[in-house]
């Protein structure tokens, strides 16, 4: 089911990888992409590590010395990093992550 991407967010992200296109990154290959979602207790970052896991995503649930929302939740996809891609995922995700009392809080690659 296709979803219109909200365009702010779109954007956003097409500078980010265009930056990096433009530094010198290859774009093209696969490679690991992770997404960070922020929640406000362990139940809450573990119910949405779960659910992540169950679309196919990796994740690693930590605590972090942060006043408000100190647990972090990192959703990592083996994908080719496009826009479309990127987007849709990380809207997909903040909406699961939402749901589960936290929210997305970017995301990020190691560059090739």
């Amino acid at each position: 089911m296709l979803h219109e991407v909200p365009m702010s967010l779109f954007e956003e992200n097409a500078t980010i990888l265009r930056n990096m296109e433009a530094e010198g990154s290859d774009l093209g290959p696969s490679r690991f992409i992770d997404f960070f979602h922020v929640f406000p207790d362990r139940a809450s970052a573990d119910a949405f590590a779960r659910e992540a896991e169950q679309e196919g995503f990796s994740t690693r649930v930590e605590k972090v010395e942060r006043e408000e929302d100190p647990w972090d939740v990192t959703a990592t996809k083996d994908m080719t990093p496009t826009c479309e891609n990127i987007t849709g995922i990380e809207e997909r995700l903040n909406a699961l992550a939402q749901s589960h009392l936290g929210r997305a809080d970017g995301w990020g690659f190691f560059r090739v």
